[in-house]
């Protein structure tokens, strides 16, 4: 594809004209009808006493739950993500939101009539062929029986999460995007700072992060009255649900078992020792006797081939080809029909996802800043995006799948581009490229389980104190960052203002699934290199969707997610720093 045919901008038009569409209101209204039309059908209704009713009622609800009910809330939270000052997107965002939640509210009783079967019942429904194709939907429902409130109760927590909690991360999310900083003689986005400090020469880059870590001080007011409210409203809900742990709702929404997390955590926390290791490593190439904050992702030697976008996507591209020319179309088509947004903006907000949902197209989100970061981020989303595609194949119930699923996929293929940037270089560049490789795996995995250390420890600090000022979060988050880093790495008291930034602490232990992610994928990608026939398998994984619980999925291809196995992920992580140690010896950069 020529660059004159890319847009790197994202065209909202292949889901309506505008904001204005009068086609929104009509598909939300075809949404409130459908549900009403099924809540008049089956609420209060015997439609569970025999497998036969049961299944027919499932069906129905299936053909429901096919229609794309969500487009309309999707276009206006991508219009904000491009554009977080714009009040009136923002306004209508908010009032789809409550529309649609009122309608969905409409179907919840069918869950809840489940879950409300005797022990008996459901042991033989989840045996008769007759519900085969709803077995693992009606285990997850008989699973989390326990935790559900009457049905009056969930429909008012849907409602009022949304001012109790989402329109407090909206806030700060606002505040944040408005936020620039002095560089070169302009001012530029935080969301762009950060980004662009790593290529930064030493003291460029310091004065850089002081400059984003003084921003995110002066705004702390706001992010101290932020997480009060939403942990505070988590703790009530969990309080009133019966959850044992505040991770809790979050591993079983992820349909992962407790004990499996609990053991990634503990094996993951014992291995901060490599990380601490590598921190070490890191302030010897960098000839610096402690690093700061800055320094944490700085480049320890120069690689002269250039990552602009356009070379990125011929290099992401090729390598997608050798797994299959069909992944490489997809990105082509992605660029071709404006579905990825590249560039970082002033109104944008920061960091890269991809929205993949049922038969609508996906999105991509990117801040991309010219460098290999950029490409790997590139990777990942894409990663994200060829998962959604393959899993649109499912019935509407098994279509979505959960996210500690979905960061398997996006760090495979984001491993994979990796490797192939690994081999168009020379042994003393590709020693560079290691360093940073192990540097990302550290930040994937030690990082990420460093937070959820910091989270737990926040969630209870604020269970048992009722609240924490802005000042002790800040003193929280230097604690677990110190715990992974160690020694090398001086933190001053602005690094801890971190969590103003940090948007994964507000979806509640999402990180692990980082950990999770980049542990399994590794094994995926070895089985791959090794036996190229293993790719049916990937794929098999791709396509399962949400049919499974992700421990089966992966159980299914050969792997067992169990402490043995996280632990031998981490020895490789271990290994790749010492290798790393050797090359540095041989090319005396230590």
């Amino acid at each position: 594809m020529k660059k004159e045919n890319y847009k790197t901008k994202w065209d909202l038009g292949l889901l309506y004209k505008s904001e204005n569409d009068p086609q929104i209101d009509k598909d939300v209204k075809k949404v409130e009808t459908l549900f009403s039309g099924f809540e008049k059908k089956y609420k209060g209704k015997d439609f569970t006493s025999t497998a036969k009713r049961l299944s027919a009622a499932l069906k129905e609800y299936e053909e429901v739950a096919g229609v794309s009910d969500s487009k309309g809330l999707i276009y206006f939270l991508l219009a904000k993500d491009i554009d977080t000052t714009n009040s009136t997107i923002s306004a209508k965002e908010s009032v789809i939101n409550q529309r649609l939640q009122k309608a969905y509210n409409k179907i919840k009783f069918l869950e809840l009539d489940i879950a409300l079967l005797p022990k008996s019942t459901q042991t033989a429904y989840l045996k008769d062929p007759l519900l085969k194709h709803f077995n693992y939907f009606l285990k997850k429902i008989f699973d989390t029986a326990k935790y559900n409130l009457s049905e009056k109760e969930e429909k008012l927590l849907g409602l009022v999460r949304q001012t109790s909690s989402s329109m407090w991360v909206d806030a700060n999310k606002k505040l944040l995007s408005e936020q620039t900083v002095p560089h070169n003689g302009k001012m530029i986005p935080i969301s762009e700072a950060v980004e662009i400090i790593p290529e930064l020469p030493k003291e460029k880059r310091r004065a850089l992060r002081r400059a984003v870590n003084g921003k995110l001080k002066a705004m702390s007011f706001l992010t101290e009255a932020e997480i009060n409210a939403v942990y505070n409203f988590k703790k009530l809900v969990d309080e009133e649900r019966g959850f044992k742990n505040p991770y809790t709702s979050t591993v079983l929404g992820y349909e992962n078992d407790e004990k499996e997390i609990e053991a990634l955590v503990k094996s993951t926390t014992k291995y901060f020792s490599a990380s601490r290791k590598y921190y070490k490593l890191h302030a010897k190439l960098l000839g610096e006797k402690k690093l700061e904050v800055a320094d944490l992702y700085a480049n320890i030697g120069e690689i002269k081939k250039k990552f602009d976008f356009d070379s990125s996507v011929k290099l992401v591209k090729n390598t997608f080809t050798k797994f299959g020319p069909e992944y490489a179309n997809i990105l082509d088509s992605y660029l071709a029909k404006g579905q990825i947004d590249v560039y970082p903006g002033q109104k944008k907000r920061g960091g890269g996802y991809c929205m993949s949902n049922a038969d609508l197209p996906t999105f991509v989100l990117l801040n991309f800043a010219d460098n290999i970061k950029s490409v790997e981020t590139l990777a990942h989303e894409m990663g994200h995006a060829f998962h959604g595609e393959l899993s649109r194949k499912n019935s509407p119930l098994y279509r979505d799948y959960t996210i500690s699923v979905a960061e398997v996929a996006s760090t495979f293929f984001e491993q994979f581009v990796s490797d192939e940037l690994m081999e168009s270089l020379s042994e003393e560049e590709q020693m560079v490229l290691l360093h940073q490789r192990v540097g990302r795996d550290i930040i994937t995995v030690m990082r990420q389980i460093a937070c959820f250390n910091f989270e737990l420890e926040l969630h209870q600090k604020i269970r048992v104190e009722g609240k924490l000022s802005k000042e002790d979060m800040a003193v929280l988050m230097n604690k677990h960052m110190h715990s992974y880093m160690g020694d090398a790495v001086e933190l001053n008291e602005e690094d801890g203002y971190l969590f103003v930034y940090w948007s994964h602490i507000r979806r509640f232990f999402y990180v692990y699934s980082y950990a999770y992610g980049l542990l399994i994928s590794r094994t995926l990608y070895e089985k791959w290199k090794s036996d190229k026939s293993y790719k049916a398998k990937i794929e098999q994984f791709l396509s399962a969707g949400g049919s499974m619980s992700p421990k089966d999925i992966f159980k299914s291809i050969g792997i067992n997610t169990n402490e043995a196995f996280f632990e031998a992920g981490l020895k490789g992580i271990e290994a790749d720093i010492i290798k790393l140690e050797k090359l540095a010896k041989k090319y005396k950069k230590i």
